[in-house]
Formats: C-alpha cells, structure tokens, sequence
C-alpha cells in the first residue's frame, strides 16, 4: 500500500478518536448478559406425500410437545446507534426536540439448546427424551427514545439517559434435534425486539449502560425426515415454535 492513503487512513482514525464539541451523538457498543426464554411447544406437521404408489389425498398429520424448556445462555453482541442531534458526527439542523429520538442496529448470538429433557408426543402418547443443540442469531433494527437527567458543561443533553427501543428483527435460528436420522435445520423469521435501559455518560464519548430486552419470534424449521415411527410416505416434517425471549443486558458505547 502506498503511503498517501496510509496517511489518509491515519488522518480519520485521530479525527474520530478526537474529542467532539458540544456532545457526541453516534455511537458503536458491545454487551453482554443472559439470555433466557419461556416454556415453549414444538410442533410438527407430516404433510409431503412420498412416492407414486401411495393413493392421495393423505391428511396432514400434527404432534406437539407441551413445556419443552430452552436453557439459559450467555449473550455476546454489538450495537451501532444514531441519535437525531445537532452535536456530533453526522450532526445536521434538526428540528430540536429531534434529540430526543434516534434508531439503533444490534447484531447478537446465543445458544439455544433444549436441555436433554422427558416430553410426551402428542397425539400419540410417545414418551421419548428430547434434546436440542441450537443456536439463535438476532439483528434487530430499533426505534429508539430517550431523555435526559444531570446536564452538566460536558453532556448538556444529561449524564443519566433512559430509553426504550422497539422494532423488527431478523432472527436467524439453528434446530438440531435428536429425533429422526437427521432432524437439522438453519433459518430466518421475523420477529419483534423491545429494549428498556438506563445509560450513564461517563464522559462526552463513552458511555455504560444496563438494559432489559424482549423478543418474540415464531420459528421455523424446515426439515425431510422422518420422525416418531410414523408412515414412509411423511418424510416431510417441518417444527415450528414459538419463543418468547428474555434478556438482562450490561454494556459500554464509545460516541462520536
């Protein structure tokens, strides 16, 4: 590389690690917490026909699975947010009370495993154990809100910030289930995150933050198998179940 863009690269790095003036209103962050979830019921619904030989039309066959319980997990994940100020970078001349709205991104990952735990199919009243070797992938886009506590010379919107957030979310989930030969699949849903939290301004640029998060998804996945010792001719036997989804947050943002 030749050495004008190295120095060019070398000039925006100290620009946005400089201090802004007035107050810094975009910002990146990571955090971490708990992630845990409500009883759930998996159902599953027998509806491809294999096979010529089979006469048709065949009925759909469902099962379920009542109080199946996800483990907690560990979060990890990373925010990009923005909000609608006059300070900071990508400031323009908003409206004033603008400042007081903004949106945010949130990219996190946690597993979602069904401990190895006794369930009864219904209804056929098989007694089987099941067990789920999962993950959970969420990239929220969130609308946020927020006011100001403690304005001082350095933060003048106010040192103590609650908000709440709320919106979409793009939740991607692996399902390995120990039924059938090869019960695996890997899928998107829409769902919808809403977060409450309380961020503290350390100083102008770094804040910490402490935050509860919700979210609901219905699941989807979309697997050939065959399960529960039902016909051949099921080999198509898609799971779906609904999650609801609770998470204790603590984090820090670097604002710019």
């Amino acid at each position: 590389m030749s050495k004008k863009p190295l120095a060019t690269l070398a000039i925006l790095v100290a620009l946005l690690l400089l201090p802004v003036s007035g107050g810094a209103e975009m910002y990146v962050g990571l955090y971490i917490g708990g992630n845990f979830a409500a009883e759930t019921t998996p159902r599953w619904d027998a509806a491809r026909i294999g096979g010529t030989m089979i006469p048709p039309p065949l009925p759909v066959r469902t099962f379920w699975a009542h109080g199946v319980s996800p483990d907690p997990a560990l979060v990890v994940g990373g925010k990009i947010g923005y909000w609608f100020s006059r300070e900071g970078l990508l400031s323009l001349d908003y409206p004033d009370w603008l400042k007081y709205f903004g949106f945010e991104i949130q990219l996190d990952w946690h597993n979602l495993d069904w401990g190895r735990q006794n369930v009864t199919i219904e209804p056929i009243g098989l007694n089987i154990p099941l067990e789920n070797d999962g993950y959970m992938i969420t990239l929220a886009f969130l609308l946020m809100g927020r006011y100001g506590f403690m304005p001082d010379q350095e933060v003048p919107f106010g040192r103590l910030q609650p908000y709440i957030g709320v919106g979409p979310a793009v939740i991607f989930t692996r399902t390995h289930l120990n039924i059938g030969r090869d019960y695996k699949s890997t899928e998107a849903d829409l769902g919808l995150a809403v977060e409450t939290g309380l961020r503290y301004m350390i100083r102008k640029n770094i804040s910490v933050h402490a935050a509860f998060r919700y979210r609901f998804v219905k699941v989807h996945a979309d697997v050939d198998d065959k399960i529960f010792g039902i016909a051949p001719y099921y080999i198509y036997i898609p799971m779906r179940a609904k999650y609801s989804l609770f998470n204790i947050l603590i984090g820090a943002s670097y604002h710019f």
